[in-house]
């Protein structure tokens, strides 16, 4: 009897860890991790790269199809203007890379530096926010919360959920689809905010009105 009370626990321990997470903790997660400035945390609970990749292809193709009517940032205007232009290029294709690097470098940044939390950190030891921490040296800095979270029931590995992303700053509520997939360690991980091309048009309405 008692070998198969230690086989029963050698097979428990063995189970993923997160198994009994449901997908909303994945939220919980991302606002955890933004509120302890641990960018760590928010990768667990979040797919940086693939989100961003996505959102800066739906950029630059926003971007050449509604070019600004104002003048625009010469940067952005550089990075995504110029890529829009000759998008099967070479050249195009190593700026697009840079774009999504220097943007995830700054997600990763906003995160450790307490920049989204509107709590700073004290450590000596941040992460580089690249480029982009400059152009946006101006942005709000006050907590960003996630608020009406609401996900659907999954479907075998897959679920969607529904928040807005406050700003405690400019006090401007940005309305959230998401796709999340559970992973093999047990826990759900946001892999898609499927409403990408609808948030960069309410940004870029937001700065021409400026």
């Amino acid at each position: 009897m008692r070998m198969w009370y230690i086989l029963l626990w050698i097979c428990v321990a063995a189970m993923p860890t997160a198994a009994a997470e449901a997908p909303d903790k994945a939220l919980v997660g991302i606002q955890r991790a933004v509120d302890s400035n641990d960018p760590v945390l928010l990768e667990k609970y979040l797919d940086v790269g693939g989100v961003i990749t996505k959102g800066v292809d739906e950029f630059i193709a926003d971007f050449a199809s509604n070019p600004p009517g104002g003048e625009g940032d010469p940067l952005l205007e550089m990075l995504s203007g110029g890529l829009a232009a000759g998008r099967e290029t070479q050249a195009a294709q190593s700026m697009r890379l840079l774009l999504i690097e220097e943007t995830r470098k700054f997600v990763v940044w906003g995160v450790a530096s307490g920049n989204f939390s509107g709590q700073p950190s004290r450590s000596k030891n941040l992460p580089n926010g690249g480029i982009l921490s400059a152009l946006f040296a101006d942005a709000s800095t006050a907590r960003k919360e996630l608020r009406s979270v609401r996900c659907d029931s999954p479907k075998a590995d897959t679920a969607t959920a529904t928040a807005r992303m406050y700003d405690h700053g400019s006090e401007r509520s940005y309305p959230l689809q998401m796709r999340l997939k559970r992973q093999q360690q047990g826990h759900w991980k946001v892999t898609e905010v499927s409403n990408m091309t609808e948030l960069i048009r309410m940004v870029r309405r937001e700065a021409e009105a400026r």
